[in-house]
């Protein structure tokens, strides 16, 4: 609810019927390439919407620096990001639902995990999951077949995750039905009734949903997964073993006196796998798609990757990975136009009075971020809808709208491990292929506007042509 001086402002219309609601955030978050017009039109009027989701009120935040002051100045009042917990369910226990001091707490455990020095203790393994993929791709060439990037590069990034941060060789190509990657599926892809209606009782009647013990993990995937930890965990221990992981940094800390339960190990674990998989999946197969669409920029950049390759006596290792400026520049680029989360959520955790304002929001009002929407819009980036990795040729310089991690204390805490995994996969497929469009996507690519995580309503073939 916002207030004015107390008094509660009328003029605020809250757009509350499923069509209208749909309609608004739709156009807000860009999501058809038919609307280039992102947020601009609705900053001739507001800078703040009311909708609602299910029965409760939300506010979507349109200027860029009302976002900067919620995300970052005045981040003590919008701490939490309202999404709940089921204390019975250890895989929804984690830095993503955890709120106030308990978040606080285990932010300040984690973020020793993800320092660019234990990037380099995972990188060696990550680099050989890299590898992997090679067979299957030299296959696909060979016989000039389509290539289903994301079924791909998840199972790149699915073995690399259950490498570097649960210590389990997946072989997701030598087995492309393997446990995990059908763990990420059931996590990701809900089509059944149940599944489906489970997810809309989380989104649109959490609180309902939170005294139901509504989780939106498959109950099915929570136990297996939960075992897999809990076994895993207790084996280590009990031989001793230590491995330089992310679950081995959990048990070492565990170990080192710091407060940390099993069922906090196991959310943290259950987080970054699917975090860990999925995004970078998406990401590393947008900047494919735009790769392959934009030769000359794909040239330019395999130019880059080879010429690093041949600075280190034919390998790569994880200082010039890093270093490499073009490719970042392709990513940051894919991360604007295509951000793996469309939308941030926050809520107002004490009564909060807009600065140079007399707009006040009560404390529980629920925030949106419409990152793709800014994202896209032309008042932020000239021709918002052309990919162009020269937006980010000068990083020194203030970018007006740019939330693919989040942004503040509360960004998301594995930015470096995704940079790492997105870098390496496609500097191995750039070194080896050259990558074309194939007559199998249907373009315009159309987002689907029923997932706050990035999905299409069709599959991104390309076709990959070998180099040598």
């Amino acid at each position: 609810m916002i207030k004015n001086d107390e008094v509660e402002i009328e003029e605020l219309t809250y757009i509350s019927t499923p069509d209208a609601n749909a309609e608004l955030i739709k156009q807000i978050d860009s999501r058809n390439d038919e609307n280039q017009h992102g947020i601009s039109p609705f900053l001739y009027f507001t800078a703040i919407v009311g909708v609602f989701l299910g029965i409760d009120p939300h506010l979507v935040i349109l200027d860029p620096e009302d976002v900067r002051t919620v995300l970052i100045k005045d981040f003590n009042s919008f701490v939490d990001r309202g999404i709940y917990m089921i204390k019975t369910d250890p895989t929804t226990v984690h830095l993503v639902s955890q709120q106030g001091p308990e978040w606080r707490n285990a932010r300040v455990k984690f973020t020793s995990v993800f320092t660019s020095a234990k990037m380099k203790m995972m990188y060696d393994a990550m680099k050989q999951c890299s590898t992997n993929m090679i067979p299957t791709l030299d296959d696909s060439a060979e016989r000039n077949l389509d290539v289903d990037v994301l079924d791909t590069i998840a199972r790149f990034t699915t073995d690399s995750v259950g490498s570097t941060i649960l210590g389990v060789e997946c072989n997701c190509f030598m087995n492309p039905d393997a446990k995990f990657r059908r763990l990420g599926k059931h996590v990701l892809e809900q089509f059944t009734l149940m599944d489906m209606t489970r997810l809309f009782m989380t989104i649109y009647f959490p609180r309902l949903a939170k005294e139901l013990r509504i989780s939106n993990v498959q109950p099915e995937v929570s136990k297996q997964f939960s075992k897999i930890i809990k076994d895993t965990v207790e084996y280590r221990e009990k031989n001793g073993l230590l491995r330089k992981d992310f679950l081995g940094m959990l048990i070492q800390l565990k170990n080192s006196g710091v407060q940390m339960t099993m069922d906090e190990i196991i959310g943290q674990a259950f987080l970054f796998f699917v975090a860990g998989f999925d995004t970078s999946a998406t990401t590393t197969t947008m900047t494919l798609f735009e790769l392959a669409e934009n030769q000359e920029a794909q040239d330019r950049l395999r130019k880059e990757v080879i010429s690093t390759f041949d600075e280190n006596n034919n390998d790569l290792t994880y200082e010039s990975l890093m270093g490499m400026k073009y490719l970042g520049q392709a990513i940051d680029e894919t991360l604007r136009k295509w951000p793996p989360v469309a939308s941030i959520l926050r809520v107002c955790v004490q009564d909060y009075k807009f600065p140079g304002s007399d707009i006040i929001i009560e404390k529980g009002t629920k925030i949106i971020v419409p990152v793709l929407g800014m994202h896209r819009d032309p008042d932020f980036y000239q021709d918002p809808l052309k990919w162009n990795p020269d937006r980010f040729e000068n990083r020194n310089q203030k970018l007006p709208a740019y939330f693919p991690f989040g942004d503040g204390p509360r960004n998301c805490i594995g930015l470096r491990y995704a940079y790492m995994q997105v870098r390496l996969g496609l500097a191995t497929i750039l070194r080896n292929y050259k990558v074309l469009p194939s007559p199998a996507t249907e373009k315009p690519l159309k987002i689907h506007p029923d997932t706050f995580l990035l999905r299409f309503t069709q599959r991104v073939h390309l076709k990959f042509r070998k180099l040598h």
